[in-house]
């Protein structure tokens, strides 16, 4: 077993004595969910990945994320290359304490000399498959976090294809003594990946993984008896179909014309999610109904349109949350699952590029005659 794997090993199933001593268990409940666009099999493009942790929970140290099996990677790009962008959420301790700042910024490939430190110390090693750096702006300042990543290897290439290591400065100690810039907790983040990561050739339900560990509410190593499991899946292909139906008969020298269709998801439709269909200078919203279907009538003159729609939903809680154990429990002390997820389709945060959003598209021309 290389060393990197034993690192990894420690930190997703660690016993409770490396933990922090005297740490009490807080709470600590991260969440993590994950989109793509396009939404369907074999495809590079945009990849979101979402990780929350509650602001009363205690603070994240480490994450490490697992891309499923199946997803295939490009590296090789050359330093500053630009890579995507980040939106995120931090409460800090000052200058306002309690105070939630905003920060934006992008994500880039790494000088190996400018990280090599940061990264040895969060992850046990210099060599990794790539090397990123989030470069983030939070009131004024600027922050850099760089990120680990590599292909997969035993016993984790059974279900992960790569793996991204992140830590973060503790926030519950000064700066001076290494501590978060404004002693920032995260709240939220999201990274938009483009074009690195191509989903499977296969459609399906792939489960990505993240393992977490938070810092103590205060000095100390961070409490690995805490650690959770979060899960987030991608349900592969997105499917949206179009039926465009005109009425017969004329009132008023306008037509009843209905736009109707489905969305499902993996095959099974996307419930609830929200369809907004817009045919000339109207725009209607309508929900995904139970057997996949929406629908929604406009009054229309003579002449060619095209009915756009945009589909969106948020995260969404998986049915039965974390009701299996990880595959990585076999032989260790078990690392709890917190929370389990559905792919979101969206905007993209505000501070991020438009071609970053997730939201789902697709339209029908048409003619009334």
């Amino acid at each position: 077993m290389s060393n990197r794997v034993r690192l990894l090993l420690l930190a997703f199933a660690a016993t409770a004595a490396l933990a922090y001593a005297g740490a009490a268990l807080a709470a600590f409940t991260p969440t993590m969910s994950v989109s793509a666009n396009p939404a369907r099999a074999a495809s590079a493009g945009l990849t979101a990945i979402r990780v929350t942790v509650p602001r009363e929970d205690e603070a994240l140290a480490k994450i490490s994320i697992l891309v499923p099996v199946g997803y295939t990677a490009t590296f090789g790009q050359a330093a500053g290359t630009q890579l995507g962008s980040v939106t995120a959420q931090v409460q800090v301790r000052e200058p306002v304490a309690g105070a939630v700042l905003p920060v934006t910024g992008t994500i880039q490939v790494a000088d190996p000399a400018a990280v090599s430190a940061s990264v040895t110390q969060c992850t046990g090693t210099a060599t990794h498959s790539a090397l990123w750096v989030l470069v983030l702006a939070a009131a004024g300042t600027e922050l850099r976090v760089p990120v680990a990543v590599d292909t997969a290897t035993a016993p984790f290439s059974a279900f992960a294809s790569h793996v991204l290591q992140i830590c973060l400065p503790n926030p519950n100690i000064p700066t001076a003594s290494g501590g978060a810039t404004f002693g920032a907790k995260l709240i939220n983040a999201q990274l938009n990946v483009r074009n690195v990561f191509s989903t499977p050739v296969t459609a399906g339900d792939y489960t990505w993984r993240a393992i977490a560990t938070p810092w103590p509410n205060g000095a100390g190593a961070p409490v690995a008896a805490n650690t959770r499991e979060a899960r987030a899946h991608i349900k592969l292909p997105v499917t949206t179909g179009i039926t465009v139906t005109t009425a017969k008969r004329k009132v008023r020298g306008l037509r009843t014309v209905t736009v109707s269709g489905t969305v499902r998801e993996g095959g099974a439709p996307m419930e609830g999610a929200s369809v907004r269909i817009t045919v000339g200078r109207t725009a209607k919203t309508v929900r995904v109904s139970a057997n996949a279907r929406f629908t929604a009538s406009f009054r229309l003159r003579r002449g060619r349109y095209a009915a756009a729609l945009r589909i969106t939903t948020p995260e969404r809680t998986a049915a039965a949350a974390c009701a299996t154990p990880g595959p990585f429990q076999a032989g260790a002390t078990p690392v709890p699952c917190a929370t389990e997820t559905l792919p979101f389709y969206e905007a993209a945060p505000s501070g991020a590029p438009a071609g970053d959003n997730t939201l789902l598209v697709a339209a029908r021309a048409f003619r009334v005659r």
